[in-house]
């Protein structure tokens, strides 16, 4: 590890909690076998790819248009985490990505790693250029703790670059390789600084170690590796 994460980088500020919705709703499956909770312009549908390995919580979508139009504004898009029993949205997530079971979203991802307990997930959001939403939830019953990692990670890597370099760069988790999150809170991943449309891509592997105490979670960066660029 070099001198510059002798001392981890802790991140406490970024904390916040997240209040769930008041009401909640059943969930059933609709006509391409995806859950949808709750009816008209209020229904979510669950993202498939983002259940917990136990099925109890998912990421979901919702639109002011509610869930039958195939192409919904993205200002009008809505991420979530829910519990997937009864429909109770547990946070409102950063991203904006969506998909009907016929049409998605273009250019948009949604990635969630789980930990083995599924109290908690990690969220990484994508649009064309960047990483929108990179956050860490800890789930509690009916409400779960938001942790910013984006606004963690992206100056570590940042100051890793020459001076003349820093500026104009887009922040991206590679969603196309590993992102894993463990029992004690470690997570790894792979993040890239770029030029939109530039030549030179600067990849890294990173860790970052995840603890929560009275309900707060709060993180450090311990180790950056620049690797080479897939």
């Amino acid at each position: 590890m070099r001198r510059a994460l002798a001392l981890p980088v802790l991140l406490l500020a970024l904390y916040a909690p997240q209040v769930g919705d008041a009401s909640a709703q059943a969930c059933i499956p609709d006509q391409h076998g995806a859950l949808v909770c709750g009816e008209g312009k209020a229904a979510m549908r669950v993202l498939a790819d983002t259940v917990s390995p136990s099925k109890a919580y998912a990421f979901a979508w919702r639109s002011g248009q509610g869930l039958t139009v195939s192409n919904p504004p993205p200002d009008g898009v809505e991420n979530l985490l829910i519990r997937i029993s009864d429909g109770t949205v547990l946070a409102r997530l950063g991203g904006t990505y969506w998909a009907t079971g016929e049409a998605r979203a273009n250019r948009y991802d949604l990635a969630a790693a789980w930990s083995p307990d599924n109290r908690s997930v990690v969220e990484v959001a994508n649009s064309r250029w960047d990483s929108d939403s990179f956050a860490y939830y800890r789930i509690d019953d009916a409400t779960a703790a938001k942790l910013d990692l984006r606004a963690l990670v992206k100056p570590v890597l940042t100051a890793r670059l020459p001076p003349r370099n820093r500026k104009g760069n887009s922040f991206r988790v590679r969603t196309d390789l590993p992102l894993t999150l463990d029992a004690r809170g470690r997570l790894g991943f792979t993040a890239m600084l770029y030029v939109p449309k530039g030549e030179t891509t600067n990849d890294y592997k990173v860790q970052v170690n995840i603890r929560t105490r009275g309900g707060k979670p709060s993180a450090d960066v311990v180790s950056i590796r620049r690797v080479k660029a897939d």
